[in-house]
C-alpha cells in the first residue's frame, strides 16, 4: 500500500523545503507537490486567505486543496509514495485526508516557534504574512495571529518543532519513527 503525506504548517515553517526531500527518501517510486502549484493557477480573481476569510477565498482554498487530493490519489494509484506541502488547517485537515482512499495516509506539522518562523520570513525577504500584519503590529505579532489556526488542527499525526533543526535533520526525525505520522 503507497503512502500519502501531507506536510502541512505556518507559513516559513519549511514545507517546501522537506517535501522533495521526504519523498526522495520515501522511494524507489515517490513524487512530491506543492499547493502552492494550484494556487498561482489562479490567473485572475484570486482571494487570499486572511484572518476574516472572504468566502470566496474560502471557495478557492478548498478547491486548491481538492485538486491536490486528487493528484495524490492519482500518484498512490499509479503505485507511487506522495508528499503535498501546503498550509492545510484546523477541519481542512480531516477533509482532506478523508478523502484519500487505499492508501496509507500520514499528516506532518511542522511547528517551529514564532522567533524561528520570524527569522526564515526575514531572510526570505517575502511578505508572507501581510494580511495577518496589522498596523502597529510586529511581525512576530501576526505570525502568533495566524498561529492560532494550529489550534483548530487535529492533535494527530507527528508534530514536529523545527526551529532548530537543517531541513536533512527534519526529514530525519520524520522518517525515524514514520509510524508516528500515521492519520
Amino acid at each position: 500500500m503507497r503512502r500519502v503525506v501531507m506536510v502541512t504548517g505556518m507559513q516559513a515553517a519549511g514545507k517546501s523545503t522537506i517535501g522533495p526531500l521526504l519523498a526522495a527518501r520515501l522511494g524507489p517510486l515517490s513524487a512530491a507537490f506543492d499547493g502552492d502549484v494550484f494556487y498561482r493557477m489562479v490567473a485572475a480573481g484570486n482571494v487570499d486567505m486572511t484572518p476574516d476569510p472572504d468566502p470566496e477565498a474560502v471557495r478557492q482554498v478548498r478547491l486548491r486543496y481538492d485538486a491536490a487530493a486528487l493528484v495524490a490519489q492519482h500518484y498512490a494509484e499509479a503505485g507511487f509514495d506522495f508528499v503535498y506541502t501546503d498550509i492545510v488547517l484546523g477541519e481542512n485537515v480531516t477533509r482532506w485526508m478523508a478523502s484519500i482512499r487505499n492508501a496509507e495516509r500520514h499528516l506532518v506539522v511542522l511547528d517551529p516557534s514564532v522567533e524561528a518562523i520570524v527569522e526564515r520570513e526575514v531572510h526570505r525577504g517575502k511578505t508572507s504574512y501581510r494580511d495577518w500584519h496589522k498596523p502597529g503590529m510586529t511581525l512576530a505579532e501576526a505570525v502568533s495571529s495566524m498561529r492560532l489556526a494550529l489550534r483548530d488542527t487535529p492533535r494527530r499525526g507527528l508534530w514536529l518543532d523545527s526551529s532548530f533543526q537543517t531541513p536533512e535533520g527534519t526529514v530525519e526525525a520524520i522518517l525515524s519513527d514514520l509510524s508516528a505520522s500515521l492519520y
